[in-house]
């Protein structure tokens, strides 16, 4: 690939914005390249430790094909040791699934879903009786990352993936386009699929405990790296697979959304966040940021700003309007070439 390995250090009232909900394109394919990226992330003011980690690669377009940005944002739970396992390795993985030359979307899923694997397999105890995953059984991570690479007439497009609710934005002609998906059991849809997977209808895999649904009655996720203790009965040696009705998983899987979408001269910045950045009333968790309100924001960064900095003043008003939650993003103005 193309790309350099380098990484960005940590370092009122509102007008009406509009909120697309496609990448639909209006304006015709362009050739669209970072001019500048910052990134931030900053420990929840409830947590005592940052489970969250980002990586950020951008090198100048190369060849058709040829990545040339990658931005990552792995909030952890449970312990931050999945995220950093996915801060260092995710993309080296990516890499190797890429050259084999298959379709975008099926390789960042190919890649996704082979991390998960390996840090699954990782931690084993004593006669294969200890806790599996990087970080014990119950460590995990949400990811969002997005990639861009040259089409072969010349011009950009974007490889959006997540698992999790950690969200990536594109402002496109002024508005938001969130390109990716939410997983999280709260979505009738993520219910039903899990409970599809249920081997003993009489003990939901899914329960509503302290204002929102969670797996197994704990993990307010549907789709996640890590969390062996939900996921298949490879985490239960010496027991047979659903003898109890839970051992052989809990629905918890690896598989990202995917979205893949031609960049055009109307794309101004895409941000790729961790939940921390956002509000989640309805899931019972603390203020923060719309996908609206981000877009206010950014439309009044001045051109050649600190991007560190404005990465970190959303940080600050997602904080203000009530975030708990640890907060990373990683911000990327577009421009042409």
């Amino acid at each position: 690939m193309a790309l350099a390995q380098q990484s960005v250090a940590r370092v009122g009232s509102r007008r009406s914005v509009r909120v697309r909900a496609s990448t639909e394109v209006q304006a015709p394919p362009a050739r669209v390249v970072v001019k500048a990226h910052g990134a931030y992330t900053v420990k929840g003011t409830v947590r005592k430790i940052n489970e969250d980690r980002f990586d950020v690669k951008v090198a100048a377009p190369g060849a058709a094909g040829e990545p040339f940005v990658w931005a990552g944002v792995y909030d952890g739970h449970g312990g931050f040791a999945t995220a950093e396992w996915l801060q260092k390795r995710l993309f080296g993985v990516v890499e190797k699934e890429w050259a084999a030359g298959y379709k975008p979307e099926y390789t960042i899923t190919e890649a996704y879903l082979a991390a998960d694997k390996a840090l699954l397999s990782m931690g084993a105890g004593f006669m294969g009786m200890g806790e599996r995953g990087v970080g014990g059984a119950k460590c995990g991570a949400t990811a969002a990352t997005t990639l861009l690479f040259p089409a072969a007439d010349g011009t950009t497009q974007l490889l959006a993936a997540n698992c999790g609710d950690a969200r990536v934005v594109l402002v496109r002609g002024g508005a938001a386009v969130q390109i990716s998906e939410d997983h999280v059991p709260d979505r009738e849809a993520e219910r039903r699929r899990i409970e599809g997977m249920n081997p003993n209808p009489k003990l939901p895999l899914v329960r509503y405990v302290g204002g929102t649904w969670r797996v197994g009655g704990l993990l307010a996720l549907s789709r996640a790296f890590g969390d062996a203790y939900l996921k298949s009965s490879l985490q239960f040696e010496g027991m047979p697979a659903g003898s109890d009705g839970y051992s052989s998983g809990f629905g918890v899987i690896a598989e990202p959304y995917t979205h893949l979408t031609q960049l055009t001269a109307e794309d101004s910045w895409l941000v790729v966040a961790s939940d921390g950045l956002y509000a989640e009333e309805e899931r019972g968790g603390g203020g923060g940021l719309d996908n609206a309100g981000l877009v206010e924001l950014l439309s009044s960064v001045a051109p050649g700003a600190d991007l560190n900095k404005v990465a970190e003043t959303l940080a600050s008003a997602a904080v203000a309007l009530g975030s708990t939650d640890d907060v990373t993003l990683v911000v990327m103005r577009l421009g042409p070439a």
